[in-house]
């Protein structure tokens, strides 16, 4: 075996087992799609870069939702129960 097929056989079964990890961890199909395109029909640093372009705009969304949530529920209300009770945050 080369050492070019040897890493192509160790790509694949990293590939297979993260692919594996993120679909426990309950990951949506924009993201199992890129890293299942890896390594056989799509060059590593393309999916390094669609990754990369993932996180950002999830983290981005997550931003706009935290943000959206600190308009809709000032923090004074936030932490107090059904009882008007001030609860621990």
């Amino acid at each position: 075996m080369s050492t070019a097929t040897g890493m192509r056989e160790t790509d694949r079964n990293v590939a297979r087992e993260l692919y594996g990890s993120l679909l426990l961890l309950g990951a949506d199909n924009g993201l199992l799609g890129i890293v299942g395109s890896w390594p056989d029909s799509v060059l590593s640093q393309d999916v390094a870069d669609g990754i990369r372009h993932w996180n950002e705009a999830t983290l981005r969304e997550l931003r706009e939702r935290i943000e959206h949530y600190g308009m809709s529920c000032p923090r004074t209300d936030c932490n107090r129960g059904a009882d008007g009770q001030t609860v621990a945050a």
